[in-house]
């Protein structure tokens, strides 16, 4: 392990605070989609109420190739992120936990209710296959 590479639990920590997850998808003509989206991390995935509508939902149902980037900070000193590559699936409604009905609701919009299904919304569980993750306050101090 680098020296700025975030422990397991340093890497839950970060994940669990950050609130965009931008989600690379390849579209038409293998060039990369990049789309932030809201995202919950779960027993080591990111879990996403993803819009039906999207783009790339149709991509990602099509088998694209996925992956992403979580970054937070603003001087230089303070970056710490994480990103690799992605398998996915769709989950069915009845299969996502209650954990993460219930973490979306208090980490967008700020209730104890968990997320209701919705027409125009499909669960998205992104499992990271590769993972890098830095964190320059390690260096910096």
């Amino acid at each position: 392990m680098g020296k700025l590479t975030m422990t397991e639990e340093e890497l839950d920590d970060f994940l669990g605070e950050e609130r965009v997850l931008r989600l690379a998808t390849l579209d038409d003509d293998g060039w990369p989609a990049v789309v932030p989206v809201w995202f919950v991390w779960h027993d080591r995935a990111f879990w996403v109420w993803n819009l039906t509508r999207a783009k790339r939902t149709e991509r990602l149902h099509a088998g694209t190739r996925a992956s992403f980037v979580v970054d937070g900070g603003v001087e230089y000193v303070e970056l710490r992120g994480a990103s690799g590559r992605l398998a996915y699936a769709f989950v069915a409604e009845e299969q996502v936990p209650h954990e993460v009905r219930v973490g979306f609701s208090r980490k967008y919009l700020h209730t104890d209710h968990p997320v209701e299904p919705a027409d125009h919304h499909q669960w998205l569980r992104l499992e990271p296959t590769t993972l890098a993750s830095w964190d320059f306050r390690k260096q910096y101090g």
